[in-house]
């Protein structure tokens, strides 16, 4: 199975193939033997047969595509596409008008980066989220002036939770 894996700006191709005992990923070309062993419903175990590497994750998916994902002490914030989502995403974000930005993961609102009648590039951060001791930027995926912030700063946030709108 083929995927696009996004975190923030970067992107990376991603192929899976099951073999016997684990999987075959390959990344950007370069390919890796991982063992997979799932602990629990959010907790998994991975070990790159190659060299030796291993490590814990905690995962857990959110709305539109969207993964946590926590290896140690870091976290990621994902967005899981098939190729044709990531091109239409592409394409979206090129595109100016309304839009909604919305709490990805329950949280606090640790920093509201912009203000009402600001004008937005795609890319731009616009509210830093914390949770799990790290902070996450929401950024516009498209370009616009902010209509509306529906939060404040040190509040607390539930996934779906409609943060800033775009006009």
């Amino acid at each position: 199975m083929k995927w696009v894996i996004r975190s923030g700006e970067d992107s990376h191709n991603v192929e899976v193939h099951r073999r016997r005992g684990g999987f075959e990923v390959e990344i950007d070309g370069e390919s890796h033997s991982v063992d997979f062993t799932r602990l629990d419903s959010s907790r998994a175990s991975l070990r790159f047969s190659d060299d030796g590497r291993s490590f814990s994750i905690a995962h857990e998916r959110g709305p539109k595509k969207t993964w946590r994902v926590g290896v140690g002490v870091r976290e990621f914030l994902l967005d899981a596409l098939t190729p044709l989502e990531a091109i239409e995403s592409e394409a979206a974000a090129d595109v100016e008008g309304p839009s909604q930005i919305e709490a990805p993961i329950p949280g606090k609102v640790v920093k509201i980066n912009v203000s009402p009648g600001e004008t937005v590039e795609p890319g731009q951060a616009l509210v830093s989220l914390g949770a799990m001791k790290m902070e996450n930027d929401l950024i516009a995926e498209q370009g616009g002036i902010v209509a509306a912030i529906h939060v404040d700063e040190g509040m607390i946030v539930e996934t779906g939770q409609l943060l800033v709108e775009l006009e």
